[in-house]
């Protein structure tokens, strides 16, 4: 009788066991691992429901770390400085961070594409698939984006590996254009300051070989050689002068010596020392400062060298019987300085550029002024140390004018 009353009972609890199990496998299938199996009797079926039970928490602990890590991993790549780009077995990307799609300009949906169906770069493609074939621990390439700038990245790809087979790859983008950028600059400077230096040194011992051989006894010519030779020495003195403050301001080494002073008294300073160049070219210098002009506050020395230049290419850039003038303004910036010639002007194509090291708009007759193509990168770089910029207007024929603001003293 007993046995048959306990029959009856687990044939009722039976059917509700499966359905609750039924359930649980459900919600466990549709990525539920909260869910439990309860049970309201305490016996033998107990035994199925605690490891089922026990089997559902460790998932759902996993399942949370799985998540979490993937989460890290995911924020780590996208907030990444460098581009990343994550490709599978087959090649087709499973994650590209937004750096990379910043320098690729990408805005389409790239999961399960081909790097060339995405990036219109065929120098990505070969290197993921290289990478994928190769069995290499690291491929690296330099690729150079035309579009919608010049860009220049180092890729770095390496594989992933997984029980010994690739099973994809990660692909790192470096951007190298700054760099690559930096090492032309110091190519062509070095090239410049080569070809500079050469021309004069190649005159004063062309000229001194000739005198050695007997032209020294010629009077009427030796003077002159002898001219060519002071006048090369001195080219080549302003050169390495111009080298050296332009080195010691670029290094950082330059100490601007701040102090209150007058712009006019500067000014004034300036012109007295261009008056002996001027006059021989018939050009005109003039000053145009207000009274009770608000003081500066500059280094002074730095600031007359910036004038010295700026009147010095005004005037030899300039027509006989033409003028030069420094004029001075206040603005709520601060005092605005300007330099403004009646000269030959500067081509707008080459204005952008005249503030390079050694550019020269007429390199023939720059060389033959004794210019030496660095004066006004110099002029930016100390504008710049005192927190200021310079621009240039321009019209062929009818002079030019440079603009800077110079800060005031409240």
């Amino acid at each position: 009788m007993r046995l048959k009353i306990r029959h009856k009972i687990v044939s009722l609890f039976i059917p509700r066991l499966l359905r609750e199990i039924g359930a649980w496998a459900r919600s466990f299938a549709g990525g539920d691992f909260s869910r439990r199996i309860s049970l309201s009797a305490r016996d033998e079926m107990e035994e199925l429901a605690d490891p089922l039970n026990s089997m559902s928490r460790q998932i759902q602990s996993r399942m949370e770390e799985s998540i979490a890590d993937k989460s890290r991993l995911e924020a780590v790549f996208l907030s990444m400085f460098d581009g990343v780009m994550v490709i599978d077995g087959r090649g087709e990307i499973v994650l590209m961070n937004q750096t990379l799609k910043e320098f690729l300009q990408v805005d389409s949906t790239v999961t399960g594409k081909k790097p060339l169906e995405v990036i219109r770069n065929i120098d990505i493609q070969e290197l993921a698939e290289r990478v994928l074939i190769s069995h290499s621990r690291l491929e690296s390439r330099e690729i150079t984006l035309l579009f919608p700038e010049e860009r220049v990245l180092l890729a770095h790809a390496t594989p992933v590996l997984r029980a010994g087979a690739i099973d994809g790859a990660v692909l790192v983008f470096h951007d190298i254009t700054q760099l690559r950028q930096l090492e032309k600059v110091r190519q062509d400077f070095v090239a410049n300051v080569s070809h500079e230096l050469r021309t004069p040194v190649s005159t004063i011992r062309g000229y001194a070989e000739t005198l050695l051989e007997g032209a020294l006894e010629d009077k009427a010519h030796a003077r002159e050689f002898l001219r060519i030779i002071y006048d090369d020495a001195e080219r080549l003195t302003k050169l390495i002068n111009d080298l050296l403050d332009l080195s010691r301001i670029e290094s950082g080494k330059m100490k601007l010596a701040l102090e209150e002073c007058s712009l006019e008294a500067v000014v004034d300073r300036v012109l007295s020392g261009m008056k002996k160049e001027a006059q021989k070219s018939s050009v005109a210098l003039k000053k145009d400062i207000p009274p009770r002009l608000s003081r500066i506050r500059i280094d002074e020395a730095a600031i007359a060298q910036v004038l010295f230049n700026l009147a010095e290419n005004a005037v030899k850039y300039n027509n006989a019987g033409g003028s030069v003038t420094i004029a001075a303004r206040e603005t709520d910036r601060g005092v605005e300085v300007s330099v403004t010639d009646t000269g030959i002007g500067i081509p707008q194509e080459d204005i952008p550029r005249i503030f390079e090291r050694f550019y020269r708009v007429d390199k023939a007759r720059s060389r033959d002024l004794g210019g030496t193509g660095l004066g006004l990168a110099i002029v930016k770089h100390i504008l710049q140390a005192h927190h200021g910029d310079i621009t240039a207007e321009s019209k062929m024929g009818s002079g030019s004018t440079f603009r800077f603001t110079l800060s005031k003293v409240l």
